[in-house]
């Protein structure tokens, strides 16, 4: 009785979380939450991941100053390997964002990293069990099982921030990007999805995906291209001195539709008036002229992908926002929803606005499935 009392009480029970992650070529985006609060939370990490030895990192966390957040001081050793995750990997060791790699095997450790985020967040012991959802491109799909089996075999035993992770994963799910918003977009709409061709697509900053759904099923087989609007902003440092596409891109992006030279402004090079003037100038043009090729590209792209009995188009992602004038234009005859997904000001705790809705909505939908899944299994276990 003593026993059962005590996993009643859940005294011998590690805790639970529930967390959703989107691994995007400008950052990882998470929504957790301990099971059973009411209380939803977001996380942000910057994609940098680099290689590291343990020496070098106890001794940078020796020499710190002053107190930072979990998520801007991750680093994670398993399997022989110690890698600085996010912003600390920015920061301190120039590391890169990998977007020529394939994003789930850079996204093991960003994984590994989170969990250790969600942990101090919430105040958790290092040993504890998660139900994990993941959303992948369509492209990498298939590397699903593989990704769960490193996370799960990783996750068992690993070092981070020089504490031993022991995390259990009780329930695993990987889903297409942009499966999140198709979901939350079936829930709003009911039935009528069921006799309509729709096509979700995905603009991030890495790569641009579509599903299409035909009467409420989704196609296995997703469309995806690396034209993610790191190709904008690289035709931009191109025709500029001095820049990158780390430097421009939250620039450009602020600057919006007119190009508010307000954000560019920060980011010049030059130290003298006439200087400063004639690179302002050279940017904006090189702005609008890698917006319309970038545009003329991926529009072109989607002609290609996009069937033409298509009814609506749920487009996502931080770059769809960026260039929707023109995608509504490309599109006169076609209802376009612009992610239809709102999300609580106390939840977008980083500011991410639409670029959080794929994730979230993915979340609240695992978070259901979940709910049911543990209810049920109480349920047969009440019945024994």
């Amino acid at each position: 009785m003593r026993k059962k009392s005590a996993i009643k009480n859940n005294q011998e029970i590690p805790p639970l979380v529930v967390i959703a992650l989107d691994f995007g070529g400008s950052g990882t985006k998470g929504i957790y939450s301990l099971y059973g609060s009411s209380e939803t939370y977001s996380l942000f990490m910057e994609p940098e991941v680099g290689d590291v030895t343990v020496e070098s990192i106890k001794t940078h966390e020796q020499n710190l100053m002053g107190v930072t957040d979990p998520e801007n001081r991750a680093w994670v050793s398993v399997n022989g390997k110690t890698k600085v995750v996010g912003y600390l990997a920015q920061s301190k060791y120039y590391s890169n964002t990998g977007l020529v790699e394939l994003k789930y095997e850079r996204a093991v450790y960003k994984t590994l990293a989170a969990i250790w985020v969600v942990k101090e967040k919430l105040k958790l012991p290092s040993k504890i069990r998660i139900v994990l959802l993941v959303l992948l491109p369509p492209g990498e799909f298939e590397n699903k099982a593989e990704f769960e089996r490193l996370v799960r075999t990783f996750g068992a035993d690993y070092l981070a921030v020089g504490l031993q992770m022991q995390v259990e994963c009780v329930m695993f799910q990987c889903l297409p990007e942009g499966a999140g918003v198709f979901l939350s977009h079936q829930k709003r709409v009911g039935q009528a999805l069921k006799q309509r061709v729709c096509a979700v697509v995905m603009v991030g900053f890495r790569n641009a995906s579509v599903l299409i759904s035909k009467r409420g099923i989704v196609s296995k087989e997703g469309k995806m291209s690396d034209l993610g609007m790191v190709k904008m902003v690289e035709k931009v440092v191109a025709a500029t001195s001095g820049q990158t596409v780390e430097r421009l891109t939250r620039a450009i992006a602020e600057a919006g539709n007119d190009i508010d030279t307000r954000p560019l402004v920060r980011v010049l090079r030059s130290r003298t008036r006439e200087g400063r003037t004639s690179e302002l100038t050279t940017m904006v043009k090189a702005i609008r002229a890698a917006r319309h090729e970038y545009v003329a590209a991926l529009t072109s792209w989607l002609d290609q992908v996009v069937p033409p009995d298509v009814e609506e188009i749920l487009f996502c992602g931080g770059t769809a926002d960026y260039i929707k004038k023109e995608l509504n234009s490309h599109y006169p005859a076609t209802p376009c929803i612009f992610s239809g997904v709102s999300i609580p000001k106390n939840v977008d705790q980083h500011f991410l606005g639409n670029r959080l809705a794929d994730v979230y909505s993915a979340f609240l939908y695992f978070d259901e499935r979940v709910k049911q899944h543990f209810a049920h299994h109480a349920e047969v276990i009440g019945h024994v």
